[in-house]
């Protein structure tokens, strides 16, 4: 990753939240055999329904795997919505959301533009099979109209 545009300082900023880490089947699969669970078992124990998605359970407003003395529990098999942070779709159309976004991340190069900023973060996204076509998947990932 460009260290220019944005390097993670592991802050668990962009964990908090709730009801915004939605997880495909593929990705449960993924995290259920990291953590030796059946995808029953995964399931029941750290996910619920947001609307029709599937989304990882918080705890105190904060994603369930994140721990801020050891940072995510479940890094190596990650969400693609967690890797794709901070090239989500609001931060690339909106440049008021970016900003925002800089304000909100440590890992955000205060100085680079939105333009930059945007340019990299679609490359980012498209180099590393982060775009979502689905429509239950994550909509921050959902950016086949800026290609």
């Amino acid at each position: 990753m460009d260290k220019e545009i944005f390097y993670c300082q592991k802050c668990g900023h962009c964990c908090e939240g709730k009801g915004g880490i939605v997880v495909s089947l593929e990705e449960q699969n993924k995290i259920s055999s990291f953590l030796n669970l059946s995808i029953e078992q995964f399931q029941k124990k750290y996910l619920e329904k947001n609307q029709d998605k599937d989304v990882i359970k918080t705890k105190n407003n904060v994603c369930i795997f994140f721990d801020p003395k050891k940072g995510c529990g479940i890094h190596p098999v990650k969400p693609k919505v967690c890797a794709a942070w901070p090239f989500f779709r609001g931060n690339l159309v909106d440049e008021n959301a970016f900003e925002m976004a800089k304000t909100y991340c440590p890992g955000i190069n205060k100085n680079v533009s939105f333009e930059k900023f945007k340019k990299y973060g679609i490359s980012y996204l498209k180099e590393n099979n982060l775009i979502c076509e689905e429509k239950k998947g994550p909509t921050a990932l959902q950016i086949k109209d800026l290609l």
